[in-house]
C-alpha cells in the first residue's frame, strides 16, 4: 500500500513538473538567441510518460547531434562510437559490483529476487555515473575558458595591433597559449587553412565551446571581419570586455567565499580564543574556592 502511494503521488509530482516546465515562458537568453536565430524553442511533450523518460534516461542517449554536441562541450574525442564503448564499460562495471552486492545479501538471507534486481540498479547506475562524470568535466573545461579567454583577447589585440592579419594572429595565439581555448583556436587555424571560411570556423569553435563570453567574443569577430571594420579596436574592446568579465567573476566568488570562510572562524578560532581568555579566570576562581 506504502509502494501504491507513493508511485501515485510521484506520478502526480512528475506530472506537474513537466506541465509546468512545457507552459512556462523561454528565459531571457533563449529570446535573445530565437531573435538572433542562433537559438532553436524546444517543444517539450508534458505528459507522465515523457517526464518519466526524462529522468530515467540519461542525457547520452539521447539524440546523436545533442550527445556530439555535449562531448565536443566536455572536450572528449572519439565521437559517439568511443562514447558507447565507456557506456558499456561503466556499465559492465556497475553490473559486477550489483552482483556482489546482491550475491552477498543472499547470503545473508534476503530474497532471491535481489539477484535480477540489485544488476539491473547498478548498471544502471554506472550509464548515469558516466553520464554526470561527462557533465562535471563540461562545466570544469567552460570554467577554464572562460579564465583563458582575457589573456587571448589581449594576446591577439596584440597581434592585430602589430600588424597581422586575422588567421595569422589566431595561429601565433594559438601556438603562445596552452589549455582548451588554445587548442581551440588551433582548430580553427587548421579548418582556415583547408579552406573552410574562417567565420565558420570560428562559429563551430563557439559551439563546441558552448561558453557565453567565447560566443559574444566570436559574435564581434565575425560581425568585424563581415563588414570590414578595423579589427585592431574591436579586438581591444572585446579583451577589455573580457577582463572586465573576469573581474566581476572574481568578485563573485570571493562574495560567495565569504560565507565559507567564516566556518573556520566560528567554529576552529572563536571558541579558541574564548577558550584561552576563560582559562585564567577560571583557574583564579578554582584557586580562591580552594
Amino acid at each position: 500500500m506504502g509502494s501504491l502511494v507513493g508511485l501515485v503521488a510521484m506520478s502526480g509530482l512528475l506530472t506537474t513538473i513537466s506541465r509546468v516546465r512545457a507552459t512556462a515562458p523561454p528565459s531571457i537568453p533563449v529570446r535573445v538567441g530565437l531573435h538572433r536565430g542562433t537559438r532553436t524553442l524546444d517543444h517539450q511533450k508534458s505528459g507522465p510518460l515523457s517526464a518519466y523518460v526524462a529522468l530515467l534516461r540519461p542525457r547520452m542517449l539521447q539524440t546523436s547531434d545533442s550527445v556530439s554536441r555535449r562531448l565536443a562541450t566536455a572536450g572528449r574525442s572519439g565521437g559517439i562510437a568511443q562514447l558507447r564503448w565507456d557506456q558499456l564499460a561503466w556499465g559492465g562495471c556497475g553490473l559486477g559490483v550489483g552482483i556482489v552486492v546482491a550475491w552477498w545479501s543472499i547470503l545473508r538471507g534476503s530474497s532471491p529476487a535481489a539477484l535480477v534486481l540489485l544488476p539491473a540498479i547498478g548498471a544502471v547506475l554506472g550509464v548515469l555515473f558516466l553520464d554526470r562524470r561527462i557533465a562535471r568535466q563540461a562545466t570544469r573545461r567552460r570554467a577554464r575558458i572562460e579564465e583563458q579567454l582575457p589573456d587571448v583577447a589581449e594576446l591577439l589585440a596584440f597581434a592585430v595591433a602589430a600588424g597581422e592579419s586575422m588567421i595569422p594572429a589566431l595561429h601565433r595565439v594559438s601556438g603562445m597559449i596552452r589549455g582548451d581555448l588554445g587548442d581551440e583556436l588551433g582548430v580553427v587555424v587548421a579548418e582556415a587553412s583547408t579552406g573552410i571560411p574562417l567565420e565558420r570556423a570560428l562559429r563551430s569553435a563557439s559551439d563546441r565551446m558552448d561558453v557565453p563570453a567565447v560566443e559574444r567574443f566570436v559574435d564581434g569577430l565575425v560581425i568585424s571581419l563581415e563588414r570590414g571594420t578595423p579589427l585592431v579596436g574591436i579586438v581591444r574592446a572585446q579583451a577589455r570586455d573580457a577582463r572586465t568579465l573576469q573581474q566581476q567573476a572574481l568578485i563573485e566568488q570571493a562574495g560567495k567565499k565569504d560565507v565559507v570562510m567564516l566556518i573556520p572562524v566560528v567554529f576552529l578560532i572563536l571558541p579558541t580564543v574564548v577558550a584561552i581568555a576563560l582559562f585564567p579566570g577560571l583557574r583564579g576562581l578554582e584557586t580562591l574556592v580552594s
